[in-house]
């Protein structure tokens, strides 16, 4: 086996989104209200008091290239950490309670041992979008066993992205800042663009690759005027109707004073307080990434 270590540096690559397959909406409108009465919906005057807020980063460490005398393959070294804030909304305190750092050689070939920091994570990608997808789907995992180890603790856990996977945890949502596609159509969608900020639109229950239930939400913020602030808001399809729109007044309350400030984030307000310092923290945990090239380079040396 010879392993060979591309020589630029691995920050430019392509660290975006996971690829999505394109696929069709299906929406029922009427899971709270009746399509033609839908119309902003105000928060409830009480809501959760301790919720969790869980959070992943991802690194890009090395690209690496496998080759033997049956062909040539492509693998990534990946590092990626996940963590927990726990928030008291009354005594406006909050903590990490739980961090956890992977690292992992994402490949369709096995090097035969270890590869320095990076245990060895078989994927049969072949391109490097879908190794880089295989890595977001670890990353996922691990966010999941972090909430499950203190989500009894809370009375709302807010996850940060889909909820795709991560649909058994208690009282959990999936928060979903960027939007690449609109979901309603018509007036429907013209009520999220009528939100006031902590005010979300009605329950519905959305069918693409996966079901789930799904609202939007707006955050106070500098604008109040089309999606400015908005962001999209998930539930499990296993819950029943009663218990996904209980999940939803229970965001609109509990979220909104946790929306960030554009002179401190410049994804505000979507990106809430607690996620944008437990990221912070995170992005430390993965430790420096010039040591960790240098190590990788040293082990493909060893090949």
């Amino acid at each position: 086996m010879q392993i060979t270590v591309d020589a630029w540096d691995p920050s430019f690559a392509d660290n975006s989104e996971s690829p999505r397959k394109a696929d069709s909406a299906e929406v029922n409108a009427e899971v709270e209200v009746p399509a033609k009465d839908w119309a902003p919906l105000d928060a409830p005057g009480t809501g959760p008091t301790r919720i969790l807020v869980v959070d992943g980063v991802r690194r890009l460490d090395a690209r690496i290239e496998l080759t033997d005398e049956t062909g040539r393959w492509p693998g990534l070294c990946v590092s990626w950490a996940a963590g927990a804030v726990a928030c008291d909304l009354e005594g406006g305190a909050s903590a990490v309670t739980e961090t956890a750092v992977e690292r992992g050689l994402f490949s369709p070939i096995d090097p035969g041992t270890d590869f320095g920091q990076y245990p060895y994570r078989k994927s049969d990608a072949a391109e490097a979008a879908e190794l880089i997808a295989a890595a977001q789907t670890a990353m996922a995992s691990l966010e999941a066993k972090v909430a499950a180890a203190v989500a009894t603790h809370a009375e709302l856990s807010v996850l940060d992205g889909t909820l795709r996977g991560r649909t058994r945890l208690p009282n959990a949502v999936g928060y979903i800042k960027s939007h690449h596609r609109s979901y309603l159509r018509g007036a429907m969608n013209g009520v999220v663009e009528q939100l006031r900020p902590g005010q979300r639109t009605p329950v519905f229950h959305l069918m693409t690759t996966w079901p789930r239930y799904s609202w939007y939400l707006r955050l106070p913020g500098m604008s109040s005027k089309g999606w400015a602030g908005i962001a999209r808001i998930e539930a499990a399809d296993a819950l029943s109707e009663e218990a996904a729109i209980a999940l939803a007044d229970a965001t609109a309350a509990a979220l909104p004073p946790l929306g960030s400030a554009a002179h401190k984030d410049p994804r505000a307000p979507q990106n809430l307080t607690p996620i944008a310092g437990l990221e912070r923290r995170l992005k430390r945990k993965l430790g420096d990434p010039r040591l960790l090239l240098k190590a990788v380079r040293a082990s493909a040396s060893e090949f």
